[in-house]
């Protein structure tokens, strides 16, 4: 069961142990359809908590074979949705009204439907869709959901209004509904299409397939495949049908490494998600309430999500059997978002809090993690969810930003890396020398309310959020419009500092690769910082005749100094562009060579080391 926690701990951590309160609940942003207006479904929060208590999923699926090509093709699939021995009701939607539909009108709407078609579409003029129930659902009750579901997609909500036959089975195990769509709309003409980048998805369906479930009082889940730590492909519902009917196992596509690597970055955080979650359960519980109550049953499923996906083991796994569903109405989802509004009123206390703080770089640290903890919490709330606290300043907009810091910095808290004391180090002589150049103008910051440490400390975090750098400006005008002349200048010698700073060539080529590969579409190679110091690093240990061979085309001198091969042809470039300057011309005017054709050559030699080291990895299996 997960422990009961305060707001201070299970949410902003170490940050200000005095600020911490009892907190019920959380919310989360409901994602609406943008032809739907219902009520909100609890979002993120309700995925995860239904993942939690094993609720079904919604299954919408599109039969791959089920596009016809011509009337005959319409006449032989109406002709099995519509058979005897399968069917308990029929409808369609011919003139936009959801109506009964018989036998008796199939070849009315062969004619009719056909008469439209026009070109030969790769999937066919129809669509074959099927929305399928869990085990134990009342036709009765699958056949008000579907026929809802139907007429809100295809009724002219999203796109066109489309004419659709239904039909509902119940041979099988699973209740389910056929829909077969006529791909022309009826009003604009505009053809159907069903993608990802669509207004009609598969996630809108899934999602509006559980949404209309549940007002109709039946719960039904609408989460990921990485969300139940599902990593590997689904096949094929093609595979699907023929590996039933072989009595084999459907092929599955494999998973290349990078797509893989995504996948199970993507799980961890799932797995984080959870474990949030546990404790926001947790903080729903009162001390009069059941451990086998509802929030009970959500922190320790929660919990065990977690330790599942963190284990590469799908959420379900380890479930005790016969657990039960919470009823539709029933206040789960109201209870963990009924308390956000309270949430926001506590983490604005604790940010007051630190905002209170004497001026200095303990502060700043501080801001730092609440800034953490926000985009954290957001996963699971909304992006709107402390969102000033969640959004880093963009760059080009950031005052504190030194091209390299970032990079300093997040090597330093690399857990690791075999860089990290190098880093450190390079942090720490940053921050040093920065103080020292800013020391005469010590008054100014205390005027200011802010102090040397402070703003030495700014500049050396990765990234600022919005209401960091709000925070760090005065209020009035006047005095806001000098701190941000201000800004400019502290900015200016930063840069210098850097520029000067003495750094390990290891280190140095690091940062500068990593700078190519963040760097704009537009930035030239000798915009990055970083690659600039490498090269003045570089150009002090070359030999006599060392630049007369690289002037020529010969990247010899450079074999030995720069081991990343991506990395070694822009320094190569570089340093081909200065050697062609003429002696006592400024090299900063050199032709450079735009930074994003590196950052594809470096990404080219990740990927066939990746592939390298894979073969490595699979040659004890071949006795290699």
């Amino acid at each position: 069961m997960a422990e009961t926690r305060t707001l201070q701990q299970a949410v902003l951590g170490e940050i200000l142990p005095h600020v911490g309160r009892r907190s019920a609940a959380m919310a989360g942003e409901a994602r609406v359809s943008p032809g739907r207006r219902r009520g909100a479904s609890g979002g993120t929060v309700a995925v995860m908590s239904w993942n939690a208590l094993r609720v079904p999923q919604s299954v919408v699926k599109r039969v791959g074979t089920g596009g016809c090509h011509s009337p005959k093709e319409l006449r032989r699939q109406m002709k099995y949705i519509l058979r005897d021995e399968a069917r308990v009701a029929a409808w369609s939607n011919q003139i936009g009204i959801d109506r009964v539909f018989g036998e008796r009108g199939i070849e009315n709407v062969i004619a009719d439907w056909s008469a439209s078609w026009c070109g030969a579409p790769k999937r066919g003029h129809t669509d074959h869709i099927i929305l399928s129930f869990p085990k134990g659902t009342e036709a009765e009750l699958a056949e008000a959901i579907s026929r809802e579901w139907a007429q809100e997609v295809f009724g002219g909500d999203y796109r066109d209004r489309y004419r659709y036959v239904a039909a509902l089975h119940c041979n099988t195990d699973h209740v389910h509904a056929h829909v077969l769509v006529d791909k022309v709309g009826m009003e604009d003409g505009k053809f159907l299409s069903i993608s990802r980048h669509s207004e009609i998805s598969y996630d809108m369906m899934r999602e509006l397939h559980a949404q209309i479930a549940g007002e109709h009082g039946l719960v039904l889940n609408a989460s990921s495949r990485l969300s139940r730590g599902i990593m590997e492909n689904a096949p094929r519902d093609t595979d699907l049908q023929a590996a039933r009917k072989e009595g084999r196992e459907p092929v599955v596509a494999p998973l290349d490494p990078e797509s893989r690597a995504l996948r199970e970055a993507e799980i961890r955080r799932h797995a984080a998600g959870y474990r949030q979650l546990a404790q926001l359960a947790g903080m729903g519980l009162e001390a009069d309430t059941p451990p086998d109550g509802w929030m009970g049953r959500i922190a320790e499923g929660a919990e065990l999500a977690a330790t599942n996906l963190m284990k590469g083991m799908p959420v379900k796994e380890g479930f005790a059997e016969g657990v039960d569903i919470p009823a539709a109405g029933a206040d789960v989802i109201g209870r963990l978002i009924a308390a956000r509004e309270t949430l926001q009123a506590e983490a604005d206390t604790a940010w007051s809090a630190i905002q209170d703080m004497a001026p200095g770089a303990e502060k700043v640290e501080l801001e730092q993690l609440f800034a953490g903890k926000a985009r954290e919490m957001g996963t699971l709330l909304g992006r709107d969810f402390l969102a000033d606290h969640s959004s880093s300043v963009s760059p080009e907009r950031d005052p504190y930003r030194v091209q390299g810091i970032a990079g300093l910095a997040a090597r330093a808290a690399e857990e690791g890396n075999p860089l990290v004391a190098e880093a450190d180090a390079a942090l720490g002589h940053f921050r040093a020398e920065l103080a020292r150049v800013l020391a005469p103008m010590e008054a100014r910051f205390e005027e200011a309310g802010s102090s040397i440490e402070e703003v030495a400390a700014r500049f050396t975090a990765p990234h600022r959020s919005e209401a960091q750098l709000e925070a760090s400006r005065p209020v009035d005008a006047q005095e806001r419009s000098d701190w941000l002349g201000l800004e400019r200048d502290l900015q200016a010698r930063a840069r210098d500092v850097f520029a000067g700073l003495h750094m390990d060539r290891d280190l140095l080529a690091d940062l500068a690769r990593q700078d190519i590969l963040d760097a704009g579409q537009g930035s030239r190679l000798a915009d990055i910082a970083t690659l600039d110091k490498l090269i003045s690093d570089v150009r002090q240990d070359l030999r006599d005749g060392d630049m007369d061979q690289l002037a020529a085309g010969r990247i010899d001198p450079l074999m030995d100094r720069i081991e990343d091969p991506g990395l070694r042809q822009a320094v190569f470039s570089e340093l081909k562009a200065i050697a062609a300057v003429d002696a006592g011309d400024d090299i900063t005017g050199r032709d450079s060579e735009p930074a994003a054709t590196y950052r594809t050559r470096i990404e080219a030699f990740e990927r066939a080391e990746e592939r390298g080291r894979d073969r490595d990895d699979t040659s004890g299996d071949y006795g290699l």
